[in-house]
């Protein structure tokens, strides 16, 4: 088993979008998007997402099973932010550290842009709730009802890490 992570570029669009659906498909609940809406968008639309993002594959043999990304804002009142979103590992492939090392990836990168990173977690994903913890995030608030999947309302878990504090220890 040969694993990589590293970010990817719109010639890798395909990857991007295999994995996105898979996640959509198996994890409903965890994504603000659906798997209907994307499985219908053409793939330079995953591509333009590889420009305004920076998008992370873990990859096994070639084959997409983890991702995360970033996004920071071009708005000069907010761009010392980024957001990391789209957190997703296969689960045939979790409890084995990919998680975290894509994290690892995601929060390096940051490093070299912004001086902390925000995410948003379901609150009752206790797994994901556990990295983030271990990873330094806090929890700062709570959106309720953020999502509503299927008739059933999940409740948020804001959380941040600030990358400027830690550089000062």
């Amino acid at each position: 088993m040969s694993l990589s992570i590293r970010q990817i570029g719109p010639d890798e669009a395909q990857a991007y979008r295999t994995i996105r659906l898979i996640a959509l498909d198996g994890d409903p609940a965890s994504f603000a998007s659906d798997a209907q809406t994307e499985r219908a968008r053409p793939l330079d639309w995953y591509a333009q997402g590889t420009r305004d993002a920076a998008i992370f594959v873990a990859f096994v043999d070639d084959q997409p099973v983890g991702m995360a990304g970033l996004f920071v804002s071009d708005r000069p009142k907010t761009s010392h932010i980024g957001t990391i979103f789209g957190v997703y590992v296969r689960p045939e492939n979790r409890r084995n550290g990919m998680a975290a090392d894509l994290m690892d990836a995601v929060i390096a990168h940051a490093r070299t842009m912004v001086r902390q990173v925000h995410l948003g977690v379901a609150a009752d994903n206790c797994a994901a709730l556990n990295l983030y913890h271990r990873l330094g995030f806090q929890t700062y608030g709570t959106e309720p009802r953020a999502l509503n999947v299927d008739g059933r309302f999940i409740d948020e878990h804001l959380m941040v890490r600030f990358l400027d504090k830690e550089d000062r220890q």
